[in-house]
This record gives C-alpha cells, structure tokens and sequence, in this order.
C-alpha cells in the first residue's frame, strides 16, 4: 500500500473509532453527572431517560406542528391559514383551491360560490397604479429547490376615493383607509430596525395600506416608507 493509502486507512479507522467510543462516553458523563446533582428529581432518579424527555419535551410543539396537526388546528394561525398568506405573498397567486374543510354546521363566515362572478376589471377597486415587485417562480421540491426571482407588476387593489373606509369623519382631518388590511400592533422592541423598516418600506409601496406601531412608540423605522402610520401612545390608547 502507498503512502496516502496508509494514511487514508488511518484517518477512516479513526472516524469510526470515534463514532463508536464518542457516544458511550458522552452517555457515561451525564448519567454520572445526573446522579450526583441535586437540582432535578427526574435527571437524578432516571438519569439519561430524564434527558430523553426533556428533549421530546423541547421537540413536541415541531412534532405536533408538522405531523400530528390538522390543516385547520394550531393557534393563532393554521396550517391552512398559514399556506395561504405564504402562497400569495411569495408567489403572487391569488387563486387557490379549496375544498368543505370546514364544519359548515358552526357558526362563521363562509364563502358562497357565484355563478357568474365579476371580473376584476369590473370590481370597484383600484388597478393602477401598477406596483413593481417580485415573485418566486419555479418548483419548490423535497430534494430540489429551483426557484428565481423574476420582476412583475401587481395591481395596488385599493378602494376609490367614493369607497374609502372614513375613520373620525367629523375630525379635523379623518383619516381616508383606502387598504384595510396593514400592520398589526408590533413593536419596535419586538421586531427590531430591520423589520420595522422592511415592513414601512412594503407597506408604502403596496399604497394604502398602513403601520401600527404598537406600545412601545413611534421610531423613524416607521415612517421610513411614507405610508400612514397608526400610533399607540399606550395599552388600548390609539392616535
């Protein structure tokens, strides 16, 4: 055998008497450590399977989320739920297919199906300006992802002037919603200079649309992106 055969024998052996002594090792330490601490009954009266469940502990809410959870449980958003925002935030589409997933026996709102639904050339909304943005397109599979970002424009899908949403109508100056749907109440605190500012930016570019800025206060991340900005000045106190 050469040289760098001998070698490559040596460093293979070696790997494998790692991965063989590594772990029995490892398990001898923390069940002796486990024995002697005294700060959890469990690890010292079952060291190791203590362990073991602590970490099916840790892993349960992943386990529920991606095996054991319906389409329509977890809160506050559901799996459904969830698939939907993504699908249209990410790949701009807009149609999607539904089935009865839902017990129409409950109370709730429901979609009913129209036999001749209006076009959305024909819907009181606003199509233009167009917003230039981005989409992801290609195939998203379990061992190849080949998704590009492409440029399209998207139409802002406002309400006109006629149909805004009037809040404070006999204010000084009330406020014209022409989006109804915005940011929610999330800090800056909570979500920090690049989000806030990532979010102002999208939500000025969508037009319409608005930023809440929460309780912990208005930050210039908040208006960085020009749109209306709704401020909390404190716990349900709103300006």
């Amino acid at each position: 055998m050469t040289l760098f055969q001998n070698i490559g024998l040596f460093i293979l052996t070696s790997l494998i008497l790692l991965m063989i002594s590594v772990p029995p090792i490892l398990f001898l330490i923390w069940y002796l450590y486990d024995k002697k601490q005294s700060q959890h009954s469990i690890l010292r009266n079952f060291p190791l399977l203590g362990r073991i469940r602590y970490l099916l502990e840790m892993l349960g809410p992943e386990f529920r989320q991606y095996m054991f959870d319906s389409d329509s449980e977890g809160k506050p958003f559901s799996r459904s739920d969830y698939s939907n925002i993504v699908i249209q935030g990410k790949y701009l589409k807009t149609v999607i297919a539904f089935g009865s997933k839902r017990d129409f026996s409950k109370p709730g709102f429901y979609l009913r199906n129209s036999m001749f639904p209006k076009q959305k050339e024909e819907m009181k909304v606003m199509l233009t300006p167009k917003i230039p943005t981005k989409r992801y397109v290609g195939t998203e599979g379990l061992f190849s992802r080949t998704e590009h970002l492409e440029g399209v424009d998207v139409s802002p899908w406002t309400l006109p002037d006629e149909n805004a949403i009037i809040i404070g109508p006999k204010c000084r100056e009330p406020w014209h919603v022409k989006g109804p749907v915005g940011m929610s109440a999330m800090s800056y605190g909570a979500l920090g200079e690049n989000a806030i500012s990532s979010i102002s930016r999208g939500l000025g570019m969508a037009t319409g649309s608005w930023v809440h800025t929460g309780e912990g206060g208005l930050a210039p991340y908040h208006t960085i992106g020009g749109g209306d900005v709704i401020m909390q000045i404190g716990s349900g106190i709103l300006v």
